[in-house]
């Protein structure tokens, strides 16, 4: 697979001496570095005593240039910097399980050769970003530059799912699950099956190869209380959103939890915090990594059956969930869909005046807000007849006339497809428009 969407980091390990990078397990930090640089790369497993790193080091130097049999880490770094070679030292938090001293023979040798270009990767966000933004840490300030490597961002995973001959709804689907993670993207073309085939087969066919993947990076990231975190994040992936739903939910006090939410939104990065639209009301939590959120979802939450054996595609459940994240797609999307400009997007919850159909309190997918204008967004995974359509709109009409903001409003309803919508008095879109945004499928793709 080609390299897909990189440029500015490739420009900064290019102009930078001393670069660290934090980015989870699959985010390609290593290929980056490597196809960037070229340099003598310097894996660190957790699993390895100092010994056997050295080992190991010195099998991969010898296969690139000379190097005298050394003993240690450090001598080891020390002769490559004193021969200004570019050193790219891999997963640089596993030195903590093998020899937490090498953090600090690093600061020394940092210190003393100047010339030398280094590169340091971490995967495990907590305890990387402690090793290089904390003061306390004795690598604080000893890099030109911090690079946080994000997931291949939507419309680079549309070209990869196009260049591999998939259509744009497989690219949404995909999306959904693996995010913008580039490794399983990769796996998926090296099996060239169907996209589905490809999701049964990593997460709900024996031997279920996306638990032990997952489950080990969580483990590994979250540490002895990975338990309560495991949790909290089920609860979540379940749709229980607030802290009192999540508390209820564990059967807990919304006090026991309140520690451990913050930490996985400031320390882990796995989950996000946010009120409604207009910024009011509760706070509300979610999964940031698709791929997480799924795992919970489908793996975690089913554990019993797994380990059975007796794990199976649900097809009305898994569609449930891509409809959730076509949502979030959606959202941030919505610039393109609205004849004003978009200052804030979210969700919103409100109450009916009086009770329609039984029913007091709605939920409005999205609400883009402009200066004079508002938006109101029905989202829909589903092909919907016109007749399905103009119910969905006439609901839609009803809680945005609930809201009662006095701003021009605008109703917007967003399907895989929508038979007769050019007849339907709103805006509505389907995943051809949606695909014209992009500009990357000229035509369907081909499905193997």
């Amino acid at each position: 697979m080609r390299f897909y969407d990189r440029e500015r980091e490739i420009r900064l390990l290019k102009k930078g001496k001393r670069i660290a990078i934090i980015g989870r397990r699959r985010v390609g930090k290593t290929r980056l570095v490597e196809e960037a640089l070229n340099p003598i790369t310097l894996f660190i497993p957790a699993e390895k005593n100092e010994a056997l790193v050295c080992k190991d080091w010195l099998e991969e130097i010898r296969e690139r240039r000379y190097i005298p049999a050394l003993n240690s880490m450090k001598e080891i770094v020390e002769f490559l910097m004193r021969e200004n070679e570019v050193i790219f030292i891999d997963e640089l938090q596993n030195a903590l399980k093998v020899n937490p001293s090498f953090v600090y023979d690093l600061q020394r040798l940092l210190d003393k050769y100047r010339e030398p270009k280094v590169v340091v990767t971490g995967s495990l966000i907590s305890m990387s970003k402690k090793l290089v933004q904390d003061y306390k840490s004795p690598l604080y300030g000893r890099f030109n530059y911090i690079i946080k490597l994000r997931e291949l961002d939507f419309k680079t995973i549309t070209e990869i799912t196009r260049d591999l001959g998939y259509s744009f709804e497989d690219a949404i689907i995909l999306w959904s699950i693996f995010g913008g993670l580039p490794k399983y993207y990769e796996t998926l073309e090296h099996f060239k099956v169907s996209v589905l085939e490809f999701i049964e087969m990593m997460f709900f066919e024996e031997p279920y190869p996306m638990f032990s993947e997952v489950i080990m990076m969580l483990k590994e990231e979250l540490g002895k209380e990975y338990k309560t975190y495991f949790s909290i994040l089920q609860a979540i992936s379940e749709g229980k959103n607030t802290l009192g739903e999540i508390s209820s939910y564990l059967s807990t006090k919304s006090t026991n939890l309140t520690k451990y939410l913050s930490a996985l939104e400031k320390e882990y990065e796995l989950v996000i915090k946010r009120k409604n639209v207009f910024d009011r009301g509760r706070n509300r939590y979610y999964i940031s990594q698709n791929l997480i959120d799924f795992w919970f979802l489908f793996m975690w939450r089913n554990y019993t059956k797994l380990e059975k054996g007796e794990l199976r595609f649900d097809k009305n459940e898994f569609n449930s969930y891509i409809g959730k994240k076509f949502e979030v797609l959606i959202e941030n999307l919505a610039q393109n869909f609205v004849p004003f400009d978009v200052i804030k997007t979210g969700k919103l919850w409100g109450k009916f005046k009086e009770k329609e159909k039984g029913k007091d309190s709605f939920e409005i997918d999205i609400v883009a807000l402009g200066e004079k204008d508002i938006a109101f967004f029905e989202v829909k995974w589903e092909n919907l007849s016109f007749g399905e359509a103009k119910k969905e709109l006439e609901k839609l009409r009803e809680k945005a006339n609930a809201v009662g903001d006095k701003r021009n409003k605008h109703l917007v309803l967003v399907a895989k497809s929508v038979k007769g919508k050019e007849k339907l008095n709103a805006l509505v879109y389907d995943l051809e428009d949606i695909k014209g945004i992009f500009g990357v499928f000229e035509s369907k793709g081909k499905v193997p």
